[in-house]
């Protein structure tokens, strides 16, 4: 991915390209914030369409008029598989706390840990988003600025019933979230009944990540599937997630309860049959799956 910006003294544009015939442009009327952190360049700027926009090293990652096409789907679809009280939630990344407010929503949800490496990414959203103050103020949330790959190998083993890995797009196959270690500690971590979801990517553009990140997580998990999300402001309208268990049976539609959407508050992007849809692959993402499947 490159991206190029055009600084004009009433606007910015940032272009982002995949590739010689996809490119995505960002018009910001306004700039709120732009400091470079340990580990990024943070932007936080604002137009009509988006409202507020958080952009890390010139990459939109969410905004607080769209958040929930993205933040929904990677909440939501966990608990409803999982699907028993008291569960026990451990998020990486997740910085703008968009994931953290939506599990919040859930009676069942008894602890959530966050593990934010950019603890300037955590200040400015707390600032300009509102999803921080209200989790801040939930005693079942719990905040981490530290390493989540090291943060890890802090917990006991099978003590967590969710994982969700809200990172950037795992591009780098050598990038520490995708590593053969870091399954590793994530199978020691996650209970036999357990349910992990990760950001992954587009797997039309980026079919080359899912070459070296399925067989990892299929060696160490019985259970993966792939879903599309549709995110209408990213670049290729939507991005990919993975979902994978020790038991495969976990990730079976029929574990969602019937109303559960209807029973979660203010829900913009999911329904009780949609949410299901999710989990039915279509034939073209069974035969991509099966592409890159260990024997």
């Amino acid at each position: 991915m490159e991206v190029y910006g055009i600084f004009g003294r009433d606007r910015i544009e940032l272009f982002e390209t995949m590739g010689p015939e996809l490119a995505f442009v960002h018009r910001i009327e306004r700039v709120h914030y732009h400091k470079r952190s340990k580990y990024q360049d943070i932007l936080v700027g604002e137009n009509r369409l988006h409202g507020k926009m958080l952009i890390l090293d010139n990459v939109f990652n969410v905004s607080n008029l769209m958040e929930a096409y993205y933040h929904e789907p990677m909440a939501h679809i966990p608990v409803g598989l999982v699907n028993r009280e008291n569960i026990e939630a451990l998020i990486i990344g997740g910085g703008d706390f968009g994931v953290a407010y939506h599990l919040l929503k859930h009676k069942n949800i008894k602890k959530i840990a966050m593990c934010e490496l950019d603890g300037n990414v955590v200040k400015v959203c707390r600032e300009h988003f509102p999803w921080g103050k209200i989790c801040e103020k939930d005693p079942r949330f719990k905040l981490e600025i530290g390493d989540g790959f090291k943060y890890l190998d802090n917990l006991k083993e099978n003590s967590l019933d969710i994982i969700i890995i809200d990172s950037t797009d795992p591009f780098d196959k050598a990038g520490i979230l995708i590593s053969e270690e870091f399954y590793t500690k994530l199978k020691r971590v996650i209970k036999e009944d357990g349910v992990i979801i990760q950001l992954i990517s587009d797997f039309h553009i980026y079919g080359e990540c899912y070459s070296y990140v399925l067989p990892r997580v299929k060696k160490h998990f019985i259970g993966v599937k792939v879903i599309a999300v549709p995110v209408a402001f990213y670049i290729t309208g939507y991005t990919g997630m993975l979902l994978f268990s020790k038991n495969e049976k976990m990730l079976e539609s029929s574990r969602i309860p019937e109303k559960f959407v209807s029973n979660i508050p203010d829900v913009k992007t999911l329904t009780d049959s949609n949410i299901r849809a999710f989990l039915e692959l279509p034939p073209v993402l069974k035969k991509f799956i099966e592409k890159f499947s260990t024997k």
